[in-house]
């Protein structure tokens, strides 16, 4: 998994220079170098560089530094990767710059993710023909621990994402059923042919419903919405990509 270090402009130069680094003053003084999962480093960002500017955001693949590091409980109890050895530039699989903004940094869609649907592209859904048959285009990739609400009874539990996002399937199911909706075509993915570099998809799949109609009604389900924390818990980023049933074919076009 990738594991995430955010360091100062004149740091991130200091570490291409010499190769390594030992890390912040802050790194020296507690005797490791301080990583963030793509969970805890928004709030590592908004914790102890708020508003600070020209600041780098590192991803490190934890296998390249397993042998020197430990996960180690700190902030809310939380497990967090600590490196007790050098960070090595050619541990760095990208570096990014991390551009502040009034809500906060602009973190890249790796952290970020795309989980629900903004207002403007659920208005724009809504405002499409709601009467005729619909196939939702679903692409998902799965964190690799669940991040469920501090209310939500399984908060703080050891759950993955591919666990959560079983559960959020099974408890959504009788649903989208009841509805007359149906999975019409489900694959597992191989590479990208052609795309960005590294994008990857943990589930695929197309939802066919009768009409948009049922698909908001199973949206606005109190037994849906009960099932879709678990969705919200285990994705990272995912497509949601409306489209019209059409007639198929032998060629392409």
């Amino acid at each position: 998994m990738l594991i995430y270090k955010i360091l100062r402009g004149p740091e991130w130069a200091a570490l291409q220079s010499a190769r390594d680094t030992a890390g912040s003053p802050d790194d020296l003084a507690d005797g490791f170098i301080h990583l963030s999962t793509a969970d805890q480093a928004p709030e590592t960002a908004a914790r102890h560089f708020a508003g600070e500017t020209e600041l780098w955001l590192l991803a490190i693949e934890s296998d390249s530094v397993d042998t020197a590091l430990k996960w180690e409980p700190s902030r809310g109890g939380g497990l967090f990767p600590h490196l007790y050895a050098t960070l090595r530039l050619s541990d760095i699989v990208w570096a990014r710059p991390l551009p502040d903004a009034p809500a906060g940094h602009l973190f890249p869609e790796e952290i970020s993710g795309h989980i629900d649907p903004t207002r403007t592209q659920f208005d724009t859904f809504k405002a499409l023909p709601r009467d005729r048959p619909i196939e939702m285009l679903n692409l998902v990739r799965l964190r690799t621990r669940a991040h469920y609400p501090e209310s939500h009874k399984l908060a703080g539990e050891t759950v993955s994402g591919d666990m959560a996002y079983a559960s959020y399937g099974r408890e959504s199911a009788p649903i989208l059923e009841r509805l007359g909706g149906v999975i019409v075509w489900r694959g597992s993915f191989r590479s990208v042919l052609i795309g960005p570099e590294g994008e990857r998809w943990d589930r695929m799949f197309i939802a066919r419903y009768p009409s948009a109609h049922a698909f908001l009604a199973m949206v606005t389900d109190p037994d849906y919405r009960r099932a879709v924390v678990h969705r919200q818990a285990a994705v990272r980023t995912s497509r949601l990509v409306r489209c019209a049933p059409a007639e198929v074919g032998t060629g392409f076009g």
